[in-house]
């Protein structure tokens, strides 16, 4: 059974993204790129954060086979990809998250008490999360999006409440 739920979870992250990606800096990022967040994950795969203001993707996979990358044209990230942050004494928390058909994601980045968290969650139409930690060393910060992407005021991290 743990393993028909590990296939699942590798099929809702995954999509189609046609070509090796080139160069590569830091996790699925490229040369001259920023990572704003990388990290590996289960399975010998990477979800990262990637690009130069005001465009960043979102990608997943392995360095030679991207299987997702969200947006499409990176130049509409600040259109489709939503930020929500929270903070207070000894607790940070950052998301970036987007939509793709019924599929909701968010890449979380939180630090609690100086443990820090990180990883991308996933929700299916049915309503069903399915959580993939990294499994290795976070490169980046969630919150160096904050002034350039869209404030998400759908997420409950921001309280309803968007400058």
């Amino acid at each position: 059974m743990q393993r028909v739920v590990v296939l699942s979870i590798a099929s809702l992250l995954a999509g189609s993204c046609a070509g090796p990606a080139s160069s590569l800096a830091a996790g699925l990022c490229r040369v001259g790129e920023t990572t704003y967040f990388s990290c590996p994950i289960a399975r010998h795969k990477t979800i990262s954060l990637c690009g130069s203001l005001p465009a960043v993707q979102y990608r997943y996979g392995k360095p030679d086979k991207l299987e997702l990358a969200f947006p499409d044209d990176a130049s509409q990230s600040a259109q489709q990809l939503g930020y929500a942050h929270y903070t207070r004494y000894q607790t940070e928390r950052s998301e970036v998250g987007f939509s793709r058909g019924a599929v909701d994601y968010a890449v979380f980045d939180y630090t609690e008490d100086g443990h820090r968290s990180a990883g991308v969650r996933v929700t299916t139409a049915d309503g069903t999360d399915h959580e993939v930690p990294c499994d290795g060393p976070v490169e980046g910060r969630l919150d160096a999006l904050g002034k350039s992407l869209r404030c998400d005021a759908d997420n409950a991290l921001n309280g309803g409440d968007c400058p």
